[in-house]
């Protein structure tokens, strides 16, 4: 992780901990919908062990460079919101909603 970002950090986590305060994960562009996030995440920004993880495999580290690319982004943004809408959701007494993610309701 980025030493800077890390003592910026270091500054939002008082002793004791407060849970009242937060950090943004997308501290440039919080409010909008863009691709900052992996631009952040190319500098070593990545707020969670999960977003350092992008960087760590090829295949991964390469969609994180081509995502950097705004039309890039929101090209395949489009494509996965497609795919989602496309999912066959089981609704009524065909469906369930699952107690436990892992599990099917017995």
């Amino acid at each position: 992780m980025n030493s800077t970002y890390v003592a910026f950090l270091k500054t939002k986590c008082p002793s004791p901990p407060n849970p009242n305060i937060t950090v943004e994960m997308d501290p440039k562009s919080s409010l909008s919908f863009d691709n900052d996030y992996f631009k952040i995440l190319k500098q070593n920004k990545g707020l969670f062990t999960s977003d350092a993880a992008l960087l760590t495999s090829r295949v991964t580290r390469k969609l994180v460079n081509e995502l950097q690319n705004s039309n890039d982004f929101f090209t395949e943004f489009k494509k996965s919101m497609k795919k989602m809408g496309d999912i066959g959701v089981l609704t009524g007494n065909v469906g369930e909603i699952r107690k436990i993610c892992s599990k099917i309701n017995s």
